[in-house]
């Protein structure tokens, strides 16, 4: 389905199924668990997706009006079945051996292709309170290839990068591994090429209400992963979150809540 995800709409479901050498049946739940009523829908939804790759790709409904507001209700629905769907379509193997990954590395490499930033500036900082040299590539004032040329066995790189992806991109992840580094892949369901690429990849499912796509499913996984590599890293994480808390209080001009003095506690 992923290499020919734009030629489905020739298929029958039985054609599928059998292309894929698994019953009808089991076709038809897959259908069903990315997130479409049903096969027909499916076939419906690819021939209209003229903005295929586009931020529009994303939007259950591309012929909804811009004007039309969505309520709050709906918006947590969508989210809320974002993050079931990839929840339920991640094997656990693949998240623990991801963090596991985490855990072991020198270092982690977070990289953000395109609206993939953000996401990557995301899970950095929250890596980055648990565990030392964890860094977004590329710097301010540097290349990609400048910075993954220092890349070497023992390192994880985790890359964000969903629909228009570089067409690079599954080079840029062989390159990685071949170093003897790991690749994390954290993508769409759209992804072929680049997927193969890595070593191993967390599918998102990205629907919104809008003309643009929804990352709530993959904060999500930022966070799962974080606080997952807290738990295993135990007392390590835990020094390194106090350390900068330290820092932060000597340095930072930042103002936080201050516990009740002890007359103001004992106070009626």
């Amino acid at each position: 389905m992923l290499e020919h995800q734009m030629d489905l709409a020739l298929y029958t479901a039985g054609e599928l199924a059998r292309k894929a050498g698994v019953s009808t049946a089991t076709a038809a739940r897959l259908i069903r668990t990315l997130g479409y009523s049903s096969y027909p829908a499916a076939k419906r939804q690819i021939r209209e997706a003229i903005h295929w790759g586009s931020p529009q790709g994303g939007a259950i409904d591309t012929a909804q009006h811009a004007a039309e507001v969505p309520t709050l209700t709906a918006v947590v629905q969508t989210n809320i079945d974002n993050i079931r769907a990839t929840a339920d379509g991640t094997p656990p193997e693949t998240l623990d051996a991801i963090c596991s990954a985490c855990v072991e590395a020198e270092r982690v490499f977070v990289v953000g292709m395109r609206n993939g930033f953000g996401l990557a500036h995301y899970a950095a900082h929250y890596l980055g309170l648990i565990k030392n040299d964890v860094r977004v590539l590329p710097a301010t004032g540097t290349s990609m290839a400048h910075e993954l040329s220092g890349i070497r066995e023992g390192d994880l790189v985790i890359c964000f990068a969903f629909r228009r992806r570089p067409r690079k991109l599954p080079l840029l992840l062989n390159e990685i591994r071949a170093t003897g580094a790991i690749a994390v892949l954290i993508t769409d369901i759209s992804a072929a090429e680049s997927a193969k690429a890595a070593d191993h990849v967390i599918r998102c499912r990205c629907h919104s209400l809008a003309a643009f796509n929804s990352f709530t499913a993959a904060a999500t996984m930022i966070d799962y992963i974080s606080w997952t590599v807290a738990a295993r890293l135990g007392e390590l994480s835990v020094e390194r979150f106090r350390m900068i808390d330290r820092m932060v209080e000597l340095i930072d001009d930042v103002a936080t809540p201050n516990p009740p003095a002890a007359d103001q506690r004992n106070s009626p």
